[in-house]
């Protein structure tokens, strides 16, 4: 009866979706051109060959499959591969990846609506399906079901939050849980709620994210040959109020270590002009760093005012502090993936609101990559105690990441090997 209702609804707003997303595609929100496969018809004509399916929402997603995607370029020749994706920041990123590739595709997922579902799988027709992450689409996967085509369920992910909600929904869920071939979680507590939903086949390994590879820093020029004298730490993906906790970790710091600089790289750098006045309103000298500007070695504090580069950063600076892990309102969504950071070496501290990451967190704190810090005064002594130790790159921390990471792969590629010819 709740699936019934479900496809009622979907029906119902049809048309306000197709309406959105003309007014999206006003304000460039979306692409100008392939908008139209979310909400209209389109022929497409499918490549020859095994087809493997994944659906990624947004970038972080995407980027979580281009292991599994890249070793079955190299290991399944006659294969090609379909990435569906929803946002217009994640096909500006398959564009960059894959652009001259010929055997990967890219469509943005149609609404979940039957008669767009029906055109999708006309055109496509695919081998095995692989949907990552939260994205729950029913009308889809029932359609996946039904068409006996196997069903992944990939680095699943659950909030104690959805998970409520799907609980409410009784037999219902259990018959879309209930399709996935396979579940592979991305923690243990997700584990439990998909066998609390019906799911069958779940497997852990692991969070997927640590089989990321770290990108090559294309921009030779080293911005920060000239702060080589100074004692530098990040704060990475701050959300709103985390900037005042870095500025007064600052300022308590700068009691006990000379010279020391502070750079934070906000999550939304739409805000950087109110962090500024925040930050001097504390007297503190602040450059706003566009990109091609080198860093003045007179501020207190470097803002990071564009996105693309934070992996430079975490080559040059060994503490990272990563934001979304303070602030009370994100105690059930709180955290950043901190991976990146960690497979470079550096040392990590975080808040205590990372239930995103819990695992991964877990993992890293239990190896002294990373540790937990309660208030300004805390990250602020820890930080003055990691400078006093000259604390650097760590290769044996990177190579317990890589063990545990390649271990990981492993399993996954043997699971997904049962599905692919």
């Amino acid at each position: 009866m709740l699936i019934i209702l479900y496809k009622f609804l979907i029906f119902i707003f049809y048309l306000p979706y197709i309406i959105l997303i003309f007014l999206r595609k006003l304000i460039k929100k979306e692409h100008p051109h392939k908008y139209k496969e979310k909400i209209f018809l389109n022929k497409i004509i499918r490549p020859k060959g095994f087809l493997i399916w994944f659906h990624a929402a947004s970038i972080g997603e995407l980027k979580s499959i281009l292991p599994l995607v890249e070793y079955y370029l190299k290991q399944n020749p006659n294969s090609c591969f379909l990435i569906t994706t929803v946002t217009l920041s994640s096909y500006n990123e398959f564009k960059r990846r894959f652009n001259s590739n010929k055997r990967v595709f890219h469509q943005f997922m149609p609404y979940d609506f039957n008669f767009l579902i029906e055109n999708f799988f006309k055109n496509w027709r695919p081998d095995i399906a692989s949907f990552v992450d939260s994205e729950i689409w029913p009308n889809f996967i029932l359609k996946i079901n039904k068409e006996k085509i196997p069903l992944i369920l990939l680095n699943a992910r659950l909030t104690k939050k959805s998970f409520q909600r799907w609980k409410v929904l009784g037999k219902s869920t259990k018959k879309i849980f209930g399709c996935f071939s396979s579940c592979i979680s991305s923690s243990t507590i997700t584990s439990q709620y998909l066998n609390t939903l019906g799911a069958q086949n779940i497997k852990f390994y692991g969070n997927i994210k640590f089989c990321s590879s770290i990108e090559k820093d294309s921009n030779n020029k080293n911005q920060f040959n000239n702060i080589t004298k100074r004692k530098v730490w990040c704060a990475l993906s701050t959300h709103f109020d985390e900037e005042n906790l870095c500025a007064k970790t600052h300022l308590i710091a700068k009691k006990k270590v000379e010279n020391i600089l502070t750079v934070i790289i906000p999550r939304h750098i739409h805000r950087i002009n109110k962090i500024y006045a925040n930050l001097r309103n504390l007297g503190l000298e602040v450059q706003i760093k566009e990109e091609i500007d080198d860093i003045n070695n007179f501020a207190d504090v470097i803002l990071v005012n564009y996105y693309g580069s934070v992996n430079k950063y975490l080559k040059n600076i060994n503490q990272i502090f990563i934001g979304k892990s303070t602030i009370e309102k994100f105690k059930n969504s709180g955290g950043q993936n901190p991976l990146d950071a960690a497979k470079i070496g550096c040392h990590i501290y975080h808040g205590p609101y990372v239930s995103n990451f819990e695992d991964i967190y877990k993992f890293l704190d239990d190896t002294g990559i990373s540790e937990e810090i309660t208030n300004a005064d805390d990250l602020a002594n820890k930080l003055e105690k990691n400078f006093k130790k000259n604390i650097e790159i760590n290769s044996e921390k990177i190579e317990k990441i890589n063990t545990f990471s390649n271990e990981i792969f492993k399993n996954l590629i043997n699971e997904y090997n049962k599905y692919i010819k």
